[in-house]
């Protein structure tokens, strides 16, 4: 097999004078072939390759004329057929049938149903040749600072209190910085868009000039020709905060890169490893974490922290101003169990207000209830359906007459659990004693206190928890806070004080004593 330097060799002979017969004697090669290769060096001379797409012949490796053998199994007859499969193809995809389209491997199948005998490699080059396109040109991006910031959802599967659902990530992305903000959300509703806008500006302080979307519900509510209509609520946020929207063309996310992969890349660095929670703010703690470390990462290009390049970003920038309020105020009636109706959930209200109309701020995470513009009760928003969100608190007057529903209430289910616990524990049967502790607890917010002195009262004996007992510790707690400035043997004095007291009034001296 002649090589290129082999050939190189021949013309270096015959240029310092050898014959032919020499040349061919001394590289072992036919004259023939010494004689070719002479013949296409002296044609190259008179012809300019300069602007040609070719070599010099000199330069040029030899080539050897390929073997085309004739295609038996790929007729005229299966090519048409292929044609035919590929223009159903493409039928389908223009008439919003592009799941039902036929890949090449039932391509295949179908003919060799047929009775073709042809191979799958066959078909697949066949029908590559025929649909190959002129691949995209891309342009090269210039990211400005303080100038844009990109939008997008991504799904997340979480088990939350050993329970899989789907959630979504609301995720922004700065493409000078890349520096990247998410939050979780159960929807993807615009109220939820409105709070996730507020809370990015809020955590970095300034205002982007333009925040860029793609064609989804909540930004863009109509397409009428080329143009598309902007939601009602968006034009509301970017007038508030004076920025502006600007829409990807359909189909090409690729006009929002950084966001786009970003999507992918946080869902992997928070919850490839870790996807289970006790509850779903324990998994947006977990979020925002990965997010602190990601950001602290250096940038491939400017070489310094995605953090330290949103502090130039945020030079360049309009300071944010007030926070926007995303929450939606709505009139609802108070029906017979003291609760409002949203979206299929009832939320409880302090009693004395059934059949009244009052006002709900319905925001992305919390309800909050007015009553003669006054703030009554605040909620966690439910997402569910057919769900009641009760609080205990807010029924204790009713519980007053009809004790013997505290047992099976759902405000006791719901109550936290160190409630439950008091009264499972201590207050089956003594529904009366448990409702005075209940008011005494939610006016001087001191649960912890309770549960301490409930632990003193265990250790003497455990028939001696009792609301009296309990409520006199906690008083006698609070008298010894304030003379916390005491040297520790007035301190001692004053706790060996508070036990002679306690055993006095409950007629415990000699237990104490001999203790």
């Amino acid at each position: 097999m002649i090589t290129l330097k082999m050939k190189q060799e021949i013309i270096q002979l015959h240029l310092e004078g050898l014959s032919e017969r020499k040349i061919a004697k001394q590289t072992k090669k036919a004259r023939n072939t010494v004689r070719k290769y002479i013949k296409q060096f002296k044609q190259s001379r008179h012809e300019d390759v300069q602007n040609l797409p070719i070599t010099e012949e000199v330069l040029r490796p030899p080539t050897y004329k390929k073997r085309k053998g004739k295609q038996r199994a790929l007729t005229e007859k299966i090519k048409a057929k292929l044609r035919s499969y590929i223009k159903e193809n493409q039928w389908k995809k223009e008439h919003y049938m592009s799941k039902q389209q036929m890949k090449m491997t039932d391509m295949h199948e179908k003919l060799l149903d047929e009775g073709h005998d042809i191979s799958y490699t066959t078909v697949r080059n066949f029908v590559n040749k025929e649909t190959s396109k002129a691949k995209e040109v891309f342009i090269r991006r210039h990211a400005e600072a303080g100038y844009e910031v990109e939008f997008d959802w991504g799904e997340i599967k979480l088990e939350i209190d050993q329970k899989l659902k789907v959630y979504y990530l609301a995720i922004f992305t700065l493409p000078y910085s890349n520096y990247r903000f998410a939050r979780i959300y159960e929807s993807q509703s615009m109220v939820c868009v409105l709070d996730v806008h507020t809370e990015f500006i809020n955590h970095i302080g300034f205002i982007p000039k333009v925040f860029t979307y793609d064609n989804m519900r909540t930004v863009v509510k109509q397409f009428v020709g080329t143009e598309r209509k902007i939601t009602d609520s968006m034009v509301h946020l970017s007038n508030y905060y004076e920025f502006n929207i600007r829409l990807c063309q359909p189909r090409k996310g690729n006009e929002k890169g950084h966001v786009e992969r970003s999507v992918d890349f946080i869902r992997r660095k928070a919850f490839s490893a870790v996807y289970s929670f006790q509850s779903l703010n324990e998994a947006s703690m977990h979020l925002e974490t990965t997010l602190v470390k990601l950001n602290k990462r250096t940038h491939h290009e400017h070489k310094v922290s995605h953090h330290e390049l949103l502090g130039q970003e945020a030079v360049q920038s309009r300071p944010a101003m007030s926070s926007f309020d995303p929450a939606d105020m709505i009139e609802v009636r108070v029906d017979k169990y003291s609760t409002v109706v949203f979206k299929q959930n009832h939320y409880s209200v302090p009693e004395g207000h059934v059949g009244k109309y009052i006002k709900a701020k319905v925001g992305a995470k919390k309800i909050k209830l007015f009553v003669e513009g006054e703030l009554v009760a605040t909620h966690e928003r439910c997402w569910g359906l057919h769900q009641w969100i009760m609080d205990i608190n807010h029924y204790l007057k009713t519980f007053e007459r009809k004790k013997g529903a505290i047992a099976q209430s759902e405000c006791l289910r719901q109550a936290p659990t160190k409630i439950k616990n008091i009264y499972y524990e201590h207050y089956i049967g003594k529904e009366k004693e448990f409702l005075e502790l209940i008011l005494y607890i939610q006016m001087n917010n001191n649960i912890d206190e309770v549960i301490s002195a409930i632990e003193q009262l265990k250790a003497i004996r455990m028939d001696h928890v009792s609301t009296e007992r309990i409520l006199f510790l906690c008083e006698q707690s609070l008298s010894s806070e304030g003379h916390s400035m005491q040297s520790d043997d007035d301190i001692t004095k004053q706790a060996e004080n508070n036990m002679m007291a306690y055993a006095t009034l409950f007629n415990q001296l000699e237990e104490v004593t001999s203790s």
